[in-house]
């Protein structure tokens, strides 16, 4: 059989052209781009998993974190890939608010490699600009904050951070609880007994260290030990271009299309990560 195409033009002029003879497609593209193209293939009975934020906040889309969501609908015709900072964050606290531990009201400080900011020339991203420095960045105006306030249900405010390391992503969460640490950690322990690849450590230290992440679908969490200042800090950390993007997808796929879970996946971690994490995978 002969692939059918489906042409999108551009604002420029340029035409794409893409198979529709196809069960599924990821789109890695810009936001304008992959909702016309979501549109098109998605009328030709594509499957359509969509990596960019265009339908993230959309209600008639199915959202793809399935620890969470659980596995995109058969009859559904797109999936919204989540980003980097609300997969790590919704991961951390979704079970927390679900339970009523928390207060609907959290704060959010992420801070992320290079790669999270894209693949664009940048000074302020120059190795001699970003080593041994770190800056805040989109203060008050992150396109996730609203991803990660709908997905949990709770006001939310995110402050990022771009970091001198090239991927892995960590976020800190601040909430509100009557409730004392330790009921919070049994809670998240609770809700991801039976998945693979979230780790829940018995409390924060290097064993959150984004070397231990980069390279894998895991994500690993943590409860502080206690409240300070009225407050309880919850952690979270992912490798920002797997889990927060392209292994994510793939397992969103292998749900969607009854395949089995792991496949393609790197191997769940086998151990909890304890101490200094050694070289990176992505170099190693």
């Amino acid at each position: 059989m002969r692939p059918v195409i489906v042409e999108a033009r551009e604002p420029d002029g340029a035409t794409i052209a893409i198979c529709r003879d196809v069960a599924a497609a990821a789109l890695a593209l810009p936001d304008e781009v992959a909702l016309r193209l979501s549109d098109a293939l998605a009328g030709e009975g594509v499957k359509i998993i969509d990596l960019s934020s265009a339908q993230r906040t959309r209600d008639e889309i199915h959202y793809g974190l399935p620890e969470l969501f659980g596995p995109p609908p058969a009859g559904t015709s797109v999936v919204s890939n989540p980003g980097c900072y609300p997969t790590a964050t919704l991961l951390a606290l979704v079970p927390l608010l679900r339970a009523g531990l928390i207060e609907p009201a959290v704060s959010v400080v992420g801070c992320s490699g290079t790669s999270g900011a894209g693949k664009a020339l940048r000074e302020d991203l120059h190795f001699s600009e970003l080593f041994g420095n770190f800056f805040p960045y989109k203060v008050g105006q992150h396109k996730h904050s609203a991803e990660i306030a709908l997905h949990l249900g709770a006001e939310v405010s995110l402050v990022t951070q771009v970091v001198p390391v090239v991927r892995g992503l960590a976020v800190t969460a601040f909430v509100r609880t009557e409730h004392e640490p330790a009921a919070l950690l049994a809670c998240l322990q609770q809700a991801y007994a039976e998945a693979p690849w979230v780790t829940v450590l018995p409390e924060p230290g290097e064993g959150l260290g984004v070397r231990h992440v980069v390279g894998t679908h895991q994500a690993v969490l943590a409860v502080g030990p206690r409240k300070d200042g009225g407050v309880v800090p919850v952690f979270g950390a992912i490798d920002n271009l797997m889990r927060g993007a392209a292994s994510q997808a793939l397992h969103n796929l292998n749900l969607w299309l009854d395949l089995p879970a792991h496949l393609g996946l790197p191997e769940p971690m086998g151990h909890v990560p304890d101490g200094t994490p050694g070289m990176s995978r992505a170099f190693a």
